[in-house]
Parts: C-alpha cells; sequence; structure tokens
C-alpha cells in the first residue's frame, strides 16, 4: 500500500509542477540577466523590448555572484514580475513541498488507520460473503 500510494503522489506532484507555476513554464519567455549592486540591494538586470527591468534578489545568497549571469523567466504580459529559473525556487517552493507532503502524510495515515485493522464483524462478512447466482439479462 505505502510504495503504491508514495509513486501515485510522486507521479500527480510531478504532472501537477508544469502547470502551476507563475510565471507560467509554457507561455514564458526566458532571457539573461546580470547580477548588480543597485544602491544597498542586489538585483537582476535583464532587459525586454529595449526596456530594462529588475528584478531584487537575497542580498545574502548573492553577494558573492555579482556581475555573474542568470536566467529570468517571465510572461510578455508583465515582464516586471520574473523569477529567477532554477529548480529551488521556482519549480521547488518550500512551502509548497511542506504542505504537499504533510497532506500526503495525513491521508497516508488516515487511510493506514482504516484499513490496519478491520472490525471482526466486518472481516466475518467478507469471509462468509457468497455471491447470488444473477439470471443473464438483468
Amino acid at each position: 500500500m505505502f510504495k503504491s500510494a508514495i509513486i501515485l503522489f510522486v507521479t500527480c506532484f510531478l504532472l501537477y509542477l508544469p502547470f502551476s507555476r507563475q510565471p507560467d513554464y509554457f507561455d514564458s519567455e526566458t532571457a539573461p540577466a546580470i547580477i548588480e549592486i543597485k544602491g544597498d540591494t542586489i538585483t537582476a538586470h535583464y532587459s525586454e523590448f529595449g526596456k530594462s527591468y529588475y528584478l531584487k534578489l537575497e542580498t545574502e545568497k548573492y553577494k558573492n555572484k555579482v556581475g555573474s549571469k542568470i536566467e529570468v523567466i517571465y510572461e510578455l504580459s508583465r515582464p516586471e514580475k520574473a523569477v529567477i529559473n532554477k529548480a529551488w525556487g521556482y519549480w521547488l517552493i518550500p512551502m509548497e513541498l511542506a504542505w504537499s507532503f504533510g497532506l500526503f502524510a495525513v491521508l497516508l495515515g488516515i487511510a493506514y488507520a482504516t484499513t490496519h485493522r478491520p472490525h471482526p464483524a466486518a472481516l466475518d462478512e467478507q469471509l462468509n460473503f457468497t455471491e447470488v447466482p444473477k439470471k443473464k439479462y438483468e
């Protein structure tokens, strides 16, 4: 039961990922961005149709990467709403993972609790069940 439930959960989760990302993975564009220091914040600078956009980044994470290139993903209708195109942060969001695996654990626990020790009367009824013969066209 556990193996099949885990395989089903992982399959459903992986099918859910590409269709739930914001900006949308299938309708978005990617662009190279350069990490720059702008004032006291670190930003990723990218351009779309000649207009410059800046994506604010975490200072501690990117302070040693100033001047390097990263890839951002954005929708053409809203290029100012971009995110960094990487596994942790775009594809795998910590809060979403926590809720998904937490809900999976709760539902798996409920399924296990309801099927682990059936009531003796229910078990006896299943063991003594005989199928009633039916007429051909009934």
